[in-house]
């Protein structure tokens, strides 16, 4: 069953968007924080592959496609910012100063984690890139001498964890403005975030998508250097 799925073109992309519906729709149904579309369909594939006794590596192998269309469907979240560019010109320095801190404080977070545990180096780069898209965050990982697929899971936890208690997180901190909102759920969370931000507002989703992408560059700039640091 493994090479049967390894060597088809859409067993493994067609039954990840099937299990996604079903979780959107349930994720409708229990209208739980917890009940998240992506939570629940990444518990309910790995319950499937288990249960099927189904190869990751054939999995991916037929699933591949749709890790192709991380990237232009990250270049379509330009589309809100365009909206906004009013936004962006209203607040140049803000939202460039909240974009920097945000991704200083991600770097310092997975030195922070490092050094306590004392991870070697291989561990640290692969935890480096965890705010980023995983269509930055993977190929950069490998290239610093990561684990990719490690990578990847650090990513999908990031990005659930600010998808799913990132408003609230906000709210705590009584952080109400569309901008401040739109930029720490997309510098902080990447594309999970965005989608988030882009349920609240336009505004939110356009300043999200703003600093997903420049944390995506700012981190592929500072991440060599970085990557020497332990």
């Amino acid at each position: 069953m493994n090479d049967y799925i390894a060597f088809s073109a859409y067993f493994g992309a067609a039954l990840t968007l099937l299990v996604y519906l079903f979780a959107c729709r349930l994720g409708k149904r229990l209208h739980h924080p917890l009940a998240n579309p992506m939570l629940l369909c990444l518990i309910m594939m790995i319950a499937l592959l288990l249960l099927l006794d189904i190869d990751y590596d054939a999995y991916n192998q037929s699933a591949r496609y749709l890790t192709y269309l991380l990237t232009p469907a990250t270049a379509c979240l330009a589309l809100p910012l365009y909206r906004q560019i009013k936004k962006l010109r209203e607040y140049p320095l803000a939202i460039v100063a909240g974009i920097l801190t945000g991704v200083a404080v991600n770097a310092l977070c997975v030195i922070a984690v490092a050094l306590l545990f004392r991870l070697p180096h291989g561990d640290y780069v692969t935890l480096l890139p965890k705010s980023v898209t995983g269509a930055v965050g993977m190929p950069l990982s490998a290239e610093l001498g990561g684990a990719a697929e490690i990578t990847m899971a650090a990513i999908s936890v990031t990005g659930l964890f600010g998808n799913i208690l990132g408003t609230q997180i906000l709210r705590l901190f009584r952080v109400n403005d569309r901008v401040a909102k739109g930029i720490a759920l997309g510098c902080g969370s990447h594309a999970f975030g965005t989608v988030r931000a882009l349920e609240l507002g336009e505004v939110e989703g356009a300043m999200a998508s703003l600093s997903l992408v420049i944390t995506a560059l700012l981190t592929v700039v500072i991440a060599p250097f970085l990557g020497n640091f332990i």
